[in-house]
């Protein structure tokens, strides 16, 4: 299911799958969302007690945030390259990136879009939304097993 629903996600957003099947690409891009699916999990230290964010650096947590954003950021400017490559062929049906690159060329808005406001557009709006609910229902199947054993 979740990779059913990655699939459509990532068809709406980047106009390609990218799912483990779908080639160095695909598998890259799960990597980060699992990663960014542990890193929403882990324990911040400094979300309770804000004077001891020392404490997550020691531990490794922030640099692995920092690794991840970076990871992210490097594999939106890559589908964006892409989509901007003159060379690419006219997709049958335009996607959401290609929408906001439009808007990002068209000048005519009160807001200017820059590069840094689309890959947070995409992070947020379809990003986000897979990794909570892959950890959603990796929760709910846990809660099955544990009610099922003990009852």
């Amino acid at each position: 299911m979740i990779s059913r629903t990655s699939n459509t996600i990532c068809r709406i957003a980047f106009g390609k799958k990218l799912s483990k099947d779908g080639g160095s690409e695909g598998a890259r891009f799960q990597e980060l969302l699992k990663e960014t699916q542990a890193l929403f999990v882990s324990f911040y230290l400094s979300d309770y007690f804000p004077y001891m964010g020392w404490a997550d650096k020691i531990t490794g947590l922030v640099s692995r945030l920092e690794k991840n954003f970076k990871e992210f950021d490097a594999f939106y400017q890559e589908i964006i390259d892409e989509h901007l490559d003159p060379e690419r062929p006219k997709p049958v049906q335009e996607d959401i990136l290609d929408v906001l690159l439009q808007m990002l060329k068209d000048r005519s808005f009160k807001v200017q879009l820059t590069f840094d406001h689309i890959k947070a557009i995409l992070m947020v709006k379809y990003v986000l939304p897979l990794v909570i609910l892959s950890f959603s229902l990796r929760t709910l199947r846990t809660s099955e097993i544990f009610y099922s054993r003990t009852h």
